[in-house]
Parts: C-alpha cells; sequence; structure tokens
C-alpha cells in the first residue's frame, strides 16, 4: 500500500465570512483535542484548515465526507473554491510598509505519479501551489529538498519540518504549505519598559519573566470569566486586511477559560469590545511546538483517511493512497515590537502616539496562563492561536 504525505505550513484577506467560520469551528474542535497536551501550545488552524482543505478535493465517498465533517465546511465546492482563492490573492499582495504575510503551498510528486486535470487545476489555480516531481527512492534527498523549500518559505524559522522517517519509499505525495508572518504592534512596546517580573505556573513557585508593558487605549472586553484586548499590527491601508492578535486572560484557571471555548463565545466577547485605557503588561514569550495530529483528527471523525480503506482517488485515479502522517510544527515570537510566526503541518498519506494620562486605567495583567489568537478581522478567521503557561520553557532562536 502506497503513502501520500501532505505538509502543511501555515499563515488572510477578505475570505467568506462563512469559511472563516467554518475555520474557527474546525480550531475549536481541534483544540479541544491538543489543548489537554501539557505546557505551551501554538498552532494554525487556518494552515492545518487550508492544506485540508485541499487533501478533500482529492478525496471521495465515505473518506471526503469524513474530512468535509472535521473541517466543517459548510458550503458547496465551487463556491468555496472561489471564496478562497479570492482570500488567499488578497493576503498575499505585496506591502511595503505593512505586516508580511507569505503564503506559499507546493505538490512534490513522486516522479512516476500523474495527476488527475481537475485535482491538478485546483492545486495550481485556486491554491497557488508549485509543482515539483521528486524520487522518494532516497528518502533523505527527498526530505532535505522539502525541509529547504519549507525553511525558504518561513524565513529560516521552520528549517527542519520532516524528520527521518518521516519519508521513506513508499511515499507518493507531500503537499505543502508554508506560511511566514511578521507583523508591527501598532502601540509597540517600548523597549526601555520591559522589566522583570513574575509569571505564577500552575502549582508550582512563581517564575521571573521579562513583562512587556504600557499604557494605552486599546479594544477591550471582560465579563465575569476573562479580560481579553485586541493589539493591532500596522497594515499598508486598506490594501492589507487588518489583523489583530487578540489575547485571553481568565479571571481564575485556564482550564476554565478552555471549557467555555468556542466560536460562538470568541465572537460574543469581541462584539462587545470598547476603546480602554490599559496599564497592559503581557510576558515576552517564544513557542516553538511539533505536535501530531494523528490522534486528533481520528478522534475528531477522519478515521477512513487514516486507514486501508481511504479514497483519495480524485488525485490520481486510484485508491492506493492514504493519510499515513500528520505532522504540525510552529515557530511563534511575541515581543516589544510585534510579533514574528511560522508555521508548519505534515500530513503523511504514508502608530506611535503621545502619551496622555487618563483619569482611569484598567489593569490588564497577564502574570498567569493565557491563551492568544491571531485573527483575520474580515473574515474573523483564526490564523494563529495558542496558550502560554510558561513563558520561558521555549528558547527559540530569534535571529
Amino acid at each position: 500500500m502506497k503513502k501520500i504525505l501532505l505538509c502543511l505550513l501555515f499563515t488572510f484577506h477578505c475570505f467568506a465570512q462563512s469559511i472563516g467560520e467554518d475555520n474557527n469551528q474546525f480550531a475549536f474542535s481541534l483544540y479541544s483535542k491538543i489543548g489537554g497536551y501539557e505546557g505551551n501550545i501554538a498552532f494554525s488552524p487556518y494552515g492545518i484548515f487550508s492544506n485540508l482543505a485541499l487533501l478533500y478535493f482529492g478525496a471521495a465517498g465515505e473518506t471526503a465526507s469524513q474530512v468535509k465533517t472535521v473541517l466543517h465546511l459548510s458550503g458547496k465546492d465551487e463556491p468555496f473554491l472561489k471564496a478562497f482563492n479570492k482570500q488567499l490573492t488578497g493576503l498575499t499582495t505585496p506591502s511595503e510598509r505593512g505586516y508580511k504575510l507569505h503564503i506559499a503551498n507546493a505538490l512534490f510528486p513522486h516522479e512516476d505519479v500523474r495527476f488527475l486535470s481537475p485535482f491538478q487545476e485546483i492545486a495550481t489555480q485556486t491554491f497557488h501551489a508549485e509543482l515539483q516531481a521528486i524520487n522518494f527512492g532516497k528518502p533523505a534527498q527527498a526530505t532535505e529538498t522539502i525541509n529547504n523549500w519549507i525553511s525558504n518559505k518561513t524565513e529560516k524559522k521552520i528549517p527542519n519540518m520532516l524528520q527521518e522517517g518521516d519519508l521513506d519509499s513508499s511515499t507518493r505525495l507531500v503537499v505543502a504549505n508554508a506560511v511566514y508572518f511578521n507583523g508591527d504592534w501598532v502601540y509597540p512596546f517600548e523597549s526601555k519598559a520591559t522589566k522583570p517580573g513574575l509569571f505564577h505556573v500552575a502549582d508550582k513557585p512563581p517564575i521571573e519573566v521579562q513583562m512587556l508593558q504600557q499604557t494605552h487605549s486599546f479594544s477591550y472586553f471582560e465579563n465575569d470569566e476573562l479580560q481579553g484586548v485586541s493589539l493591532p499590527f500596522i497594515r499598508q491601508g486598506t490594501e492589507q486586511p487588518l489583523l489583530e492578535c487578540v489575547v485571553l486572560l481568565p479571571r481564575n484557571s485556564i482550564v476554565d477559560l478552555e471549557n467555555i471555548l468556542s466560536n460562538e463565545n470568541l465572537s460574543k466577547w469581541i462584539s462587545s469590545s470598547h476603546p480602554t485605557t490599559l496599564n497592559l503588561q503581557i510576558p515576552k514569550f517564544c513557542i516553538k511546538k511539533r505536535i501530531s495530529l494523528n490522534e486528533p483528527l481520528i478522534e475528531l471523525g477522519m478515521s477512513t483517511a487514516f486507514s486501508f480503506g481511504a479514497d483519495f482517488s480524485k488525485i490520481n485515479g486510484t485508491k492506493d493512497l492514504f493519510l499515513s502522517r500528520v505532522i504540525h510544527e510552529t515557530y511563534f515570537s511575541f515581543k516589544e515590537n510585534g510579533v514574528t510566526a511560522a508555521s508548519a503541518t505534515t500530513s503523511s498519506l504514508s502608530v506611535k502616539s503621545i502619551y496622555i494620562p487618563p483619569e482611569k486605567v484598567t489593569p490588564f495583567i497577564a502574570d498567569h496562563p493565557f491563551l492568544f489568537l491571531i485573527i483575520d478581522t474580515h473574515s474573523k478567521a483564526i490564523l494563529f492561536m495558542g496558550r502560554v503557561t510558561h513563558p520561558t520553557a521555549e528558547k527559540c532562536d530569534e535571529n
């Protein structure tokens, strides 16, 4: 039985509202499966969603039905493709002054694999995928070739996505999606204001962290369960969609917040936002996380895709392909000037302003575990998502 390897790497414009909602429903259902993992978490719902969406258009029968259900695809195929293509084109519009958002897709088929025309057309015209034949009979060379492509597309933030054993001579296809994001805050934190502070880790003594600090007006919401703030990124006018980093800080434990986390609640919380002057304190952090998604996707209902009963016949006209492995890796750095993020998934089928002191300042002190999301405010689609339980747990190379 041959294998197909789907390699996704993440990182947005006018995405149809319904597709943004589909993406977010998938994001929260996936988080419900991986949120139980220990420690910090960072992943790209959009990256995984978009690559599995491409896989969906290569699937048939029960396999396609399960993938569609897991992705919460609510619309018909043709409107989805048109909306996705429009969004991808808008998000990748070059910018000189705004944030950098690069999204790249590629198909790495074995030398003897021939795609069916409809699948190839969708991959190249809708997903803008590059095509490069490869010899999986030499797994080490194939791994190096694909890793080099991913590293190049993510500014070297994901240099070794595929590891020894991820590819072998039975691999017939790697579908790669690489996403790189680098955005500066509209209201950056001054480096001289960054001070040591204490962060409370569950069931352990507090740890010392570098706490970013500033007082400014931000879009803010709160209720009995949490506080939330939206930090906007600089963009090049309306040529780029507005992206924001939303930080969700629980009043009590992170588990309590995770238990009420849903697309409906997120929409309700954000819609209640209002400009508020905050004494904002958030720890500087960097997360680099590699997660196997086989079990979570199977638990969500995609079991057939991982079995010998898989049907990906719309890819090459045969039923000899099955999904053998899904691996997702994300790099996320939150610091004074902004955020740098990159994300990869492999699925083996085998402005600055002068501050005027206000009369009232609301404290927003992220000194205990919290959640973060990067959201396209037009479609509401979640591009990156994660949890910080220990800001200094990972040591990322930020050069």
